[in-house]
């Protein structure tokens, strides 16, 4: 949908509005903000402004402020053990995070040191692993680290082997394996090795251990990429400032329309305003497609030669390549309370790791893509955003907007429903996605929900609900089976083995966004972005 509150795709906000209480601000997609710097860097090379009076960046500028989250998350555990991660140097020897150090320590001998050891190995990964497989930019003396946190300690840390091999050499507890690895969900993931499949799965669903470099991207406590950040507004305002910055250049918008061909000659749209819809063409010399790669590669784009009745280049389907793996499916709750959730941080990750066994079965759904939650008891983890925490302007005061994140199936591709309208298709799709289903579901986040002070009875402090589920997201976004995360990242879709920014149908058409390279989140698509810039501007100085 290209409506003009919806800038931005998934990488915004939406509100809700409560008569006599105020207004509630909720995210669409991201909630957490990392690799600050690619945010900064865009303003600075593609803006005019200069730093403004009181701004301590060019993004400020244009009204894009972020501030550090200190912690970085809570976890919490499903027997209620409570862990805050994610100090600077800066805040070391604090209460909170003596605390954290005692809490480590309790969950096996030596946990806290080991724990940061782990971070240090995953830090050569990330210093690594950035400028060289995601940036594409070779740097020979980031290699040395990386090189011997693989070799040291018997190859205990190989970074190729599946992530829970590395972590069983490296921990004892389960809690401390579970903390170790929940952002392999992010990448759409699991830690676990699976002995069914080539190198214990790791070329499929399986997160390899340099997946580590996550966990120092966000918790390390001194590395310049590090740290987890809020935008000051939500994401909202970062898609916004991004608008403004794009109107300076020159950049024209076409709201309430929807781009139904790309062909080899231009694009073919759809414009619906006034509730009347009316048909377009608009020629061009390039097309960069930002739609999600393997649904716009079913559905919008045209390979060259291939001609049809041009009454069909305006018909929308909602179809997508279902020969790729995807990261899982997302069932999100957005709930504006009439109470703040004091034992909520702002970012909160709820695991299970009673023992090895429900660890593992914890992240079942992004093995097989299958839903085993059948009781509100079943082991899953999942994610909770209280954005007041850092940013009082989510809420009205007293109160607080929440966000729950629980990992489910993807839509299953039907062909039947491939052959029909894109309304008719969606409505198909919306079935496999039950109100029984969603009801466990939250039920069972309630119940976890349960062992933190004062949110035992949330459920009776909950003023409005917005639920959202893979068929919501397809609606609204044209994501490939409904995933908010694009495809998976196991190595057979990871660096020059994830599709790349060229069509290889077409010669006027370069794709960018999460399911092509370098992979998914919006500091990843930045990167992206200006690789396909570069080629945009080679490709059109050859057409000159």
């Amino acid at each position: 949908k290209n409506e003009k509150n919806l800038v931005g795709g998934r990488c915004g906000s939406f509100d809700v509005t409560i008569d006599g209480v105020g207004t509630f601000r909720h995210e669409r997609g991201p909630s957490l903000l990392l690799l600050k710097n690619e945010y900064e860097s865009l303003f600075e090379v593609c803006g005019t402004k200069k730093r403004a009076d009181g701004a301590s960046t060019v993004a400020e500028s244009y009204g894009l402020s972020m501030k550090q989250c200190v912690p970085a998350y809570q976890v919490v555990f499903d027997d209620g053990d409570t862990v805050n991660l994610g100090f600077p140097t800066t805040y070391r020897y604090e209460d909170m995070w003596k605390s954290s150090i005692d809490k480590l320590n309790s969950f096996e001998n030596n946990g806290a040191s080991k724990w940061a050891e782990y971070l240090e190995t995953c830090a050569a990964f990330l210093d690594c692993g950035l400028p060289n497989f995601i940036e594409e930019k070779l740097d020979l003396g980031s290699f040395q680290n990386f090189v011997w946190e693989a070799l040291r300690d018997g190859l205990k840390r190989w970074p190729l082997q599946p992530h829970s091999s590395m972590l069983n050499s490296l921990f004892t507890s389960p809690k401390m394996c579970a903390l170790a690895s929940f952002q392999d969900l992010y990448v759409g993931l699991e830690p676990s090795e699976n002995s069914g499949q080539i190198g214990g799965g790791v070329f499929r669903k399986t997160a390899p251990a340099v997946f580590g470099l996550l966990a120092a991207l966000e918790l390390h406590p001194n590395n310049e990429k590090a740290g987890v950040f809020a935008p000051i507004g939500g994401f909202r305002q970062v898609a916004e400032s991004m608008q403004n910055l794009c109107i300076e250049c020159g950049v024209k918008f076409y709201f309430e329309t929807t781009v139904t061909c790309v062909a080899e000659d231009g694009v073919y749209y759809v414009s619906k305003k006034n509730e009347t819809a009316s048909d377009s063409f608009l020629p061009a010399d390039l097309i960069i497609c930002n739609a999600d790669l393997p649904f716009a590669t079913e559905t919008i784009a045209k390979p060259k030669g291939v001609r049809e009745n041009e009454s069909k280049y305006y018909e929308e389907r909602y179809d997508w390549n279902d020969n790729v793996d995807y990261s899982s499916g997302v069932i999100a709750f957005h709930w504006s309370v009439n109470r703040p959730c004091d034992s909520l941080n702002t970012h909160n990750v709820f695991l299970c790791a009673k023992n090895g066994d429900d660890a593992r079965r914890s992240w079942s759904i992004l093995r097989d893509n299958t839903q085993n939650l059948t009781k509100p008891s079943d082991p899953f983890n999942f994610y909770v955003h209280r954005a007041c925490k850092t940013d009082d302007s989510a809420a009205p005061p007293g109160c607080d907007s929440l966000m729950v994140l629980v990992p489910c199936s993807s839509l299953v591709r039907k062909e039947n429903l491939a052959l029909l309208s894109r309304e008719d298709a969606l409505s198909g799709y919306s079935q496999q996605f039950n109100k029984d289903f969603v009801d466990l579901v939250r039920n069972a986040v309630f119940f976890r929900l349960s062992v933190l002070e004062g949110l035992q009875d949330l459920k009776n402090s909950i003023l409005d609900e917005v639920v959202e589920t893979p068929s919501t997201y397809a609606n609204y976004y044209n994501v490939g089976a409904g995933v908010p995360f694009g495809l998976s990242h196991g190595l057979g879709q990871l660096s020059i083995a994830r599709p790349g920014a060229e069509s290889p149908d077409q010669d006027n058409l370069l794709f960018v966004g999460a399911s092509s390279r370098p992979g998914n989140g919006v500091p990843l698509v930045l990167i992206g972005a200006k690789a396909v810039a570069k080629k945009a501007i080679q490709k059109l100085e050859r057409m000159s």
